[in-house]
């Protein structure tokens, strides 16, 4: 968790590191669309896990992010991208090492919420397998009841007039 928390506490940087990548015109137009598209997935709210879904739908949204950046200032030439990441003050050691963190974390979270979920899951299935076997009981009870007295009505004479 404290890795986590150094991570967030960079999120500053990237975002100035973002900006001027995005706004730096050395940068091919395919490297800038990268970034662009990367911001515009982060600030979406609308994306493959949501950002109103608490934790999961921000870590997703940091390691797309993370993603694109490691991929443009992989692609730079050595002298751009040494520029960019001094005046960021970040390293593409702590980019890949934040970009793990990121991804460990999403996985432990969805893998926890996984196991919640069927654990719950579970449960519910056993709640209602016991409520339709109550359920079944009770029907054959009744049907049993209802045979009962049509088959006595049967047996019985007719009332004579």
């Amino acid at each position: 968790m404290g890795e986590l928390r150094q991570v967030l506490q960079r999120v500053p940087a990237y975002v100035r590191l973002v900006w001027a990548l995005s706004r730096d015109h050395r940068l091919p137009p395919g490297q800038r669309a990268i970034i662009a598209l990367a911001a515009g997935y982060s600030i979406s709210p609308v994306d493959l896990i949501p950002g109103f879904v608490p934790v999961v739908g921000q870590l997703d949204d940091l390691l797309v992010l993370l993603g694109a950046l490691r991929r443009v200032l992989r692609r730079l030439p050595p002298a751009l991208r040494a520029e960019h990441l001094r005046a960021a003050g970040m390293s593409l050691e702590h980019i890949d090492a934040d970009y793990r963190c990121v991804r460990n974390a999403l996985g432990h979270v969805v893998t926890r919420s996984a196991r919640l979920g069927g654990r719950v899951g579970r449960a519910g299935m056993r709640i209602t397998g016991r409520a339709v076997s109550l359920g079944a009981r009770a029907g054959c009870l009744a049907v049993r009841g209802g045979l009962r007295l049509v088959s006595a009505a049967f047996r019985r004479p007719a009332p004579r007039t």
